[in-house]
């Protein structure tokens, strides 16, 4: 079986990410593997908003099915034009009409993000998680230096969009500063962001923050490091259909604490305290920075404990397995395709 792929996975962000893992899946089962649109192949799998109108539309009139990976949608707070989020949702949403199967990445994926942009009436598709390479990102292994008797508070991510990740930045100073006077810990703010949010670190001039990186996006191999060295993942990715960084944790036992909402009370379950915030998705969720603080302490104090409840919930999160539930459903439509 020959299956596409809307781009190759060269890129930053969990859907390439997840093309190429699962690519090299499809691979090594003894499938061909295309990138972009090619018109020979038997099954074409459309990710996110990656997919164009056209293609897509080619590919359907050549009877070739289509296997949508839904990803996320536009949300107002990430851009400052109404119109821009509404044509850009539409097109999505274009995307996804060409699609003869769909899955969502979690249940509030397809009852929240995507109910939102179809008044209630979502497309009906399956739920198929999120999961990482188990043999990379393991509790076992090397880590980086860190200061004896510290406990480390790391926070990394891919920050999104500008406005976006001024916000998350933000309320990770607004947490620093309430630390200032806990000597014992300190932060680490990595990932790729924006100009701004780095010189807005600065500024805050902050002693706890004690490696601070928001110009380079973090090696790829170095990430299971950096979780293993970790006391605490502080998250504020909000509203995140599937985010691979919290499953990663999971794999290392690397105790979270993140905000309640999007799909992660679904995700961790009681494996991680999320503070309480603000529900409503047309807004960069407002943090009950009390609960949050107390939270963080609460999971420090019972690191192990915390530790044991990540790799126990790690389990139902296996790459094999999500891999052969999207292959299982591109030979569903294959054999379709040939009736």
């Amino acid at each position: 079986m020959k299956i596409g792929f809307s781009q190759d996975y060269n890129g930053p962000g969990g859907a390439r990410s997840w093309i190429k893992s699962f690519s090299n899946y499809c691979l090594s089962k003894g499938h061909d593997i295309s990138f972009g649109y090619d018109p020979d192949v038997d099954v074409f799998c459309s990710v996110a908003a990656m997919s164009k109108i056209e293609e897509l539309e080619a590919l359907k009139n050549k009877k070739i099915k289509i296997l949508q990976r839904i990803g996320a949608i536009f949300l107002p707070y990430n851009y400052p034009s109404p119109e821009l989020v509404k044509s850009r949702n539409d097109y999505f949403k274009k995307i996804i009409s060409f699609a003869d199967s769909i899955v969502y990445q979690s249940i509030f994926s397809k009852t929240v993000l995507l109910r939102s942009i179809y008044n209630g009436n979502e497309p009906d598709g399956d739920i198929i998680y999120n999961s990482v390479d188990a043999s990379v990102f393991t509790p076992d292994g090397k880590t980086l230096y860190k200061p004896k008797n510290k406990k480390v508070i790391l926070s990394i991510a891919y920050w999104g969009t500008q406005y976006t990740s001024a916000k998350s930045i933000q309320a990770l100073i607004n947490v620093a500063k309430l630390f200032k006077s806990k000597k014992n810990i300190e932060f680490w703010i990595l990932g790729k962001a924006f100009p701004n949010d780095e010189k807005l670190v600065r500024n805050a001039n902050l002693p706890n923050i004690t490696k601070l990186d928001l110009s380079t996006p973090v090696p790829r191999d170095l990430m299971p490091e950096y979780l293993r060295t970790a006391d605490l993942l502080l998250s504020f990715k909000a509203h995140e259909a599937c985010p691979n960084l919290v499953i990663e944790a999971m794999h290392t036992g690397t105790p979270l604490v993140g905000l309640n909402s999007g799909s992660l009370p679904e995700l961790v379950e009681d494996a991680a305290l999320l503070a309480n915030c603000s529900q409503s998705i047309n807004s960069f969720p407002t943090v009950d920075m009390h609960d949050l603080c107390k939270k963080i302490l609460e999971t420090l104090h019972n690191q192990e404990f915390y530790r044991k409840k990540m790799l126990a919930r790690a389990k139902i999160f296996s790459e094999k397995e999500t891999h052969e539930k999207y292959l299982n459903k591109l030979e569903e439509l294959y054999h379709l395709s040939k009736k």
